[in-house]
C-alpha cells in the first residue's frame, strides 16, 4: 500500500466517524468563505467574538466576495517567497473545524481536491499534548500510526498540504523569532515546528491552512500570509432550513424562526450554527405552547436558562465554577483543568451525554478525552451563573454590579460583554433588585457616555436583557420636550442614541409587498418585519381573513412598533374584524390608525368594532369609507363613539351608504363625547340637508380641523349653519370640502358671509356646487377684504397662516365676468392664495388679462393655477404670459389641458420661461393641438440647466 492510499483509509475512517457524531448537533449544510485579500482589517481582532457576528451598531459591514473551498486548496503558493499560509478565521462553533474534516473525508474518498497528493490535518488541541521534543516525521506517525514507513521524500514534493486547526486552543504563543527547524528528522519543541512550517523552512514547498478563531489571527506575521478567508456560518437560508431540520413540522419551525427574527441580535447570533441549534431545540417548546401566532418573545438570557431547567446542581455546580474561573481563556478543557473544581472525566462524559448542547466530548492523540462548551456563549452564562451567586450572598450586591459594568467598559475589546449581559438577564430573572436600582440609571449613564462607541451597543445589549423596553421612555421624553431626562447630557447624545435604538430595533418606517408576492402565505412569512415597522401598507394585497390572526398578534404583541395599519381593498369578512378587534382591545395594543376602506365591512363588523371604540383609547385614526355599513352599521359605531373613552380624532366614513338616522346618531355620539374628533369625513352618503343641519345643531364644527360633505345631497338650506361655524373666532376648521352639491350661489353667498366676519380657513372645495359669476361677487368680496386678522392694517405677523391658500371652484358656470371678478383678489397685499382650480368654468380668453394682472402683482403668492378645459385658446395664453413674465410672478405649475391651443401658444410660453425662468417647475398641456417641432422646443427646455422647468405634460393631435 502506497503512503497517499494509506493515508486516505485511515482519514476516511476517522473522519467518518467524527462528521457521524457531530452532524446530529449542528452540521452547516453549506458553508461561505469570504476573501478579505490579505488584508487584515476587520476592526480590532482581538475584540469579543459577538461583535464579527451582531450588527446593531452604526458602522457599514463590508461584503466581500465569496471564495470557494477548492479555490483554497488549490492556491498557487509562491513558493519563492516567505507567504504560503492560507488563513480561515471565523466565531467559535461557526464551523472551521467541520469545514476541515468535511474538505478532508472528500479528498480521502476520492470526491475533491485530487490534485493533492498528501494531506495532514492536525488539531492544535492534540498539539498541546505532545510535552517532549519530536521530529515533524515522529509527529506525524503519532497522529497517523497506519503509516508505519513514512515515505520522507513524497513529503518534499509538491502540492502536500498541513492543515491546523484550532491555532486558538494552542497553549504556546507562537514566537516566529524562536529557532528554525529544516530538516524534518530533526527533534524539536512543537511550536517550532509550527513556525518553521509557516515561514518556509521546514517543507518549503509544503502548502499550510490554519483555521483559528480571530483574536489568534494576529499571532502569525502578515509577510507569512497568502490569503486570508472567513467562515460565515449560516445565511438566511440555511439558518431557516437547519431549524426545519431539527423541528420537522413546518409550522412550529416558521414560528421559531418568526420568534428568531423579531429580536435583530437574536437572528444574528443565530448564523453561528450551535446558537442556532440551542434556540430551535428550545423554542420548539417555548412556541408550541402559544395559541395561533401569539408572540411572547425570550431573551437570550431565558433560551439558555431553559437548558438547565431538569438539571441537577450536582456537576452543574462545579461546571459554573469553572466556567468562571477559566472565563477569557482555552476553550478546550483537559482532565488537569477539570481537577480545578474536582470533576472527574467521568462525571463530565455523563454530563456531556445528557446535555450535549451545553458540554461536549471529544477524543484524540493517546486515547485523551477533552472537553468543551458547545459555544463560547455557553460559558459565559454560566460564568454569570456563579458570579451572580457569589453576589447576592453578599450584601452590596447593586455596588458590586455597578463595578462590574465599570469594569466590562474600561477595555476596548469587549471580553465582558455578553457576560455582562446574561448577569442583567439574570438579575431579571431572579427578581435580583428592584427597576429603580441605581443599578440601571449608572449603566444608562455610561451608555451615555459610550455612545459613540461600540461599548453603547453592548450596554445596550445588557439594559434590554433586563427590559425589553430599555431607554425608550427617555427616548420619547426627550422627543417632547427637547431636553435630556438624563442629568449631564446634551441633545446630542440623544440625537445619537435615536439612531442606536432605531438600529438595534431595525426599524423601519414603512412595511409593504411587492404586487408578485401579495397574499396571505407571503404576509404570514413576514410578521418579523411587520413588528418592527411603524406603518404597514397593504391595500389591494389579496388578503382574506386567514391573515387576521397573525396581523391580531403583531397588533398585540408589547414590543410591536405597528402604529399605522391599511389594509384598503382586501377581502375580510366579518369573522376577519372580529379576529382583527381581539387583538385591537388587548392592553398591550399600541396601534393609532386603522384603515379598512373597500374591505367589504359589514354592519356587524361595525358592532365589533365598537368594542374596540369603548375599550382602547389610543386609537386615533379609523377609516371605513367604501364599506356597505348603512345606518345600522353607523348606529354601532356611535355606541363606541359617545363613550368617555373614545379618543378618536379622525373618523372616515365615505361613502358607507348610510343617511339620516345614520347621521342623527353619529351627531348625537359625538354631541356626548366631544372634543376630541378634528377629522371628519361623511362623503357621498345621502344625508340631505336634514341630516346636515341636525349635525352642525348638535355638534360643535368649530373643533373640527377638516370636514368632509362631497357630494351630499346638500343645498342652500345647509350653507346658514356653515356660514355661522366660519364667523366662529374659536373655530379651528381648516379644510372644508362642499363640492358636488347643490349649493348655487345663494348658498354660497352664505358661506362668503361667514369667511368676510372671520375665518381661518386654509382649504375650501366648491367644485360642482352650481355657482355663477353672480356667487363670485360674493368670492371676491372676500378675496379682495383686509382679514379681520389684520384689521388695522398693522404689520404681517404669524397670523397669516390662517388664511384661505387653497381655492377649488372648478366646474361652475363662472364664466369670464366671474373669473375677473376673483382675478382682484390676487393683488390683495394680505392674500395667502396659493393654489387656484378654475378647471371647466366656461371661461375664454377675455378673462386672461385680469388673471395676467393678478399673476404680475407684486402681492401674489400663487403657485399653482388650472386652467383646464376653458376654450382661452391661442390668444387667452398669450395675455396670460404678459403676467408669467413678471418677476413677481410666482407660478411653479400651470395645467391648460384641453385649452383649444395650437402650436402659436408655444412661443408666448417660452418668452415667458425665458424671462421668469426660476419658477415654473410644471407645464400641463395634453389636449391640445401642437405639432412636434414645437413640443421639441420644449422639451429642449427641460433639459437646460437655466430653467427649473421638469415636467411637461403634453400630446399631439
Amino acid at each position: 500500500m502506497d503512503l497517499q492510499t494509506g493515508l486516505k483509509t485511515a482519514l476516511k475512517i476517522k473522519y467518518q466517524k467524527l462528521l457521524k457524531a457531530s452532524e446530529d448537533l449542528y452540521l452547516p449544510s453549506n458553508l461561505s468563505h469570504w476573501d478579505t485579500r490579505n488584508n487584515l482589517s476587520l476592526p480590532n481582532l482581538r475584540q469579543h467574538e459577538f461583535r464579527f457576528v451582531d450588527k446593531s451598531d452604526l458602522h457599514t459591514w463590508c461584503v466581500n466576495e465569496p471564495v470557494f473551498l477548492t479555490d483554497i486548496l488549490s492556491c498557487d503558493c509562491k513558493h519563492n517567497s516567505s507567504r504560503r499560509t492560507v488563513i480561515t478565521l471565523g466565531v467559535c462553533g461557526v464551523g472551521k473545524t467541520t469545514t476541515v474534516q468535511t474538505c478532508t473525508l472528500a479528498w480521502a474518498e476520492g470526491k475533491q481536491y485530487q490534485d493533492i497528493q498528501l494531506l495532514f490535518p492536525l488539531t492544535f488541541w492534540e498539539l498541546n499534548l505532545i510535552k517532549r521534543k519530536v521530529s515533524l516525521v515522529e509527529l506525524l506517525k503519532m497522529f497517523y500510526p497506519e503509516l508505519k514507513e513514512l515515505d520522507v521524500s513524497s513529503l518534499n514534493k509538491k502540492n502536500v498540504w498541513f492543515v491546523l486547526d484550532g491555532l486558538d486552543e494552542f497553549n504556546t504563543p507562537l514566537n516566529f523569532s524562536s529557532p528554525t527547524v529544516s530538516d524534518v528528522s530533526e527533534e524539536s519543541k512543537v511550536e517550532f515546528l509550527v513556525t518553521s512550517l509557516i515561514k518556509g523552512k521546514l517543507l518549503p514547498s509544503a502548502h499550510i491552512w490554519i483555521t483559528t478563531r480571530f483574536s489568534a489571527a494576529t499571532q502569525i506575521p502578515e509577510s507569512y500570509v497568502l490569503k486570508e478567508t472567513k467562515v460565515e456560518g449560516f445565511t438566511d437560508k440555511q439558518k431557516e432550513q437547519h431549524i426545519q431540520d431539527i423541528i420537522l413540522d413546518d409550522d412550529l419551525a416558521n414560528k421559531v424562526l418568526d420568534h428568531v427574527k423579531i429580536s435583530r441580535s437574536l437572528d444574528f447570533l443565530a448564523e453561528i450554527p450551535p446558537i442556532s441549534t440551542i434556540m430551535a431545540n428550545i423554542l420548539k417548546k417555548h412556541v408550541a405552547a402559544v395559541d395561533d401566532f401569539k408572540i411572547n418573545p425570550l431573551s437570550l438570557t431565558q433560551i439558555y436558562s431553559k437548558l438547565f431547567e431538569d438539571s441537577k446542581v450536582g456537576v452543574l455546580g462545579k461546571l459554573k465554577e469553572l466556567a468562571l474561573l477559566r472565563l477569557g481563556e482555552k476553550s478546550v478543557m483537559y482532565e488537569s483543568d477539570l481537577a480545578k473544581k474536582d470533576i472527574s472525566v467521568k462525571e463530565a462524559s455523563a454530563f456531556s451525554k445528557k446535555y450535549p448542547l451545553v458540554l461536549r466530548e471529544e477524543k484524540g492523540l493517546h486515547s485523551t478525552s477533552v472537553f468543551r462548551f458547545s459555544q463560547t456563549s455557553i460559558q459565559e452564562f454560566m460564568a454569570a451563573l456563579a458570579k451572580l451567586d457569589k453576589i447576592e450572598t453578599s450584601n452590596k450586591e447593586s455596588e458590586q454590579l455597578r463595578d462590574l459594568v465599570d469594569l466590562a467598559t474600561q477595555g476596548t475589546d469587549g471580553e465582558l460583554d455578553v457576560f455582562l449581559r446574561f448577569i442583567f438577564g439574570l438579575i431579571k430573572k431572579r427578581g435580583t433588585l428592584a427597576p429603580s436600582d441605581r443599578l440601571f440609571d449608572h449603566t444608562k449613564g455610561k451608555l451615555l457616555q459610550e455612545i459613540v462607541t461600540y461599548k453603547a451597543v453592548s450596554l445596550f445589549h445588557a439594559l434590554r436583557e433586563y427590559d425589553r423596553e430599555a431607554l425608550l421612555n427617555e427616548v420619547k421624553f426627550f422627543l417632547r420636550f427637547g431636553f435630556s431626562p438624563i442629568q449631564g447630557f446634551t441633545p446630542m447624545h440623544w440625537t445619537f442614541m435615536i439612531q442606536r435604538a432605531s438600529n438595534f430595533e431595525g426599524m423601519m418606517d414603512c412595511f409593504d409587498m411587492a404586487v408578485i408576492l401579495r397574499g396571505d402565505d407571503y404576509l404570514l412569512r413576514q410578521l418579523p418585519k411587520l413588528l418592527k415597522s411603524k406603518k404597514a401598507t397593504l391595500g389591494f394585497s389579496n388578503l382574506t381573513d386567514k391573515s387576521c390572526p397573525a396581523l391580531a398578534a403583531v397588533m398585540s404583541t408589547e414590543t410591536s412598533y405597528l402604529r399605522e395599519l391599511d389594509l384598503g381593498y382586501n377581502s375580510i369578512t366579518t369573522c376577519g374584524i372580529r379576529t382583527l378587534v381581539d387583538g385591537l382591545t388587548e392592553p398591550t395594543c399600541r396601534l393609532k390608525k386603522l384603515k379598512l376602506p373597500g374591505c367589504n365591512v359589514s354592519a356587524q363588523s361595525c358592532k365589533y368594532l365598537t368594542k374596540t371604540l369603548i375599550t382602547q383609547s389610543k386609537l386615533e385614526e379609523l377609516d371605513l369609507s367604501r364599506n356597505e355599513i348603512g345606518n345600522t352599521g353607523v348606529q354601532y359605531l356611535a355606541i363606541g363613539l359617545k363613550s368617555p373613552n373614545c379618543r378618536l380624532e379622525a373618523l372616515r366614513l365615505s361613502q358607507c351608504s348610510f343617511e339620516y338616522e345614520g347621521c342623527s346618531s353619529l351627531a348625537s355620539a359625538l354631541q356626548e363625547n366631544p372634543g376630541h374628533l378634528k377629522v371628519l369625513d361623511l362623503s357621498m352618503n345621502t344625508i340631505r340637508d336634514k341630516g346636515a343641519i341636525e349635525f352642525f345643531k348638535k355638534v360643535n364644527v368649530a373643533q373640527l380641523s377638516k370636514l368632509e360633505l362631497y357630494h351630499c345631497g346638500l343645498t342652500m338650506r345647509s350653507c346658514a349653519q356653515i356660514g355661522e361655524v366660519l364667523k366662529n373666532e374659536s373655530s379651528i376648521l381648516v379644510e372644508l370640502n362642499l363640492s358636488n352639491n347643490s349649493l348655487e350661489d345663494a348658498g354660497f353667498a352664505r358661506i362668503c358671509e361667514g369667511m368676510y366676519a372671520w375665518c381661518g380657513l386654509e382649504k375650501l372645495n366648491v367644485a360642482r356646487c352650481g355657482i355663477t359669476s353672480a356667487g363670485c361677487c360674493y368670492l371676491a368680496k372676500v378675496l379682495c377684504s383686509v382679514s379681520q386678522l389684520y384689521r388695522g392694517w398693522g404689520q404681517k405677523s404669524d397670523w397669516q397662516a390662517v388664511e384661505l391658500k387653497e381655492l377649488d371652484i372648478s366646474m361652475n358656470c363662472l364664466r369670464d365676468q366671474g373669473v375677473s371678478e376673483i382675478a382682484g383678489g390676487l393683488k390683495n397685499p394680505y392674500t395667502q392664495l396659493k393654489v387656484l382650480n378654475l378647471s371647466n368654468c366656461n371661461l375664454t380668453d377675455v378673462c386672461c388679462a385680469d388673471l395676467a394682472v393678478g399673476l404680475a402683482s407684486k402681492e401674489n403668492l400663487v403657485s399653482e393655477i388650472n386652467l383646464s378645459g376653458n376654450e382661452l385658446q391661442d390668444r387667452g395664453v398669450k395675455k396670460l404670459c404678459m403676467g408669467m413674465k413678471s418677476p413677481f410672478c410666482k407660478l411653479e405649475k400651470l395645467s391648460l389641458r384641453s385649452c383649444g391651443l395650437s402650436s402659436k401658444s408655444i412661443p408666448f410660453l417660452i418668452t415667458a420661461l425665458k424671462s421668469n425662468p426660476q419658477h415654473l417647475t410644471e407645464l400641463l398641456l395634453m389636449g391640445n393641438s401642437l405639432e412636434d417641432q414645437s413640443i421639441k422646443v420644449l422639451c429642449e427646455l427641460t433639459k437646460n440647466q437655466k430653467y427649473t422647468l421638469k415636467t411637461l405634460d403634453v400630446s399631439a393631435d
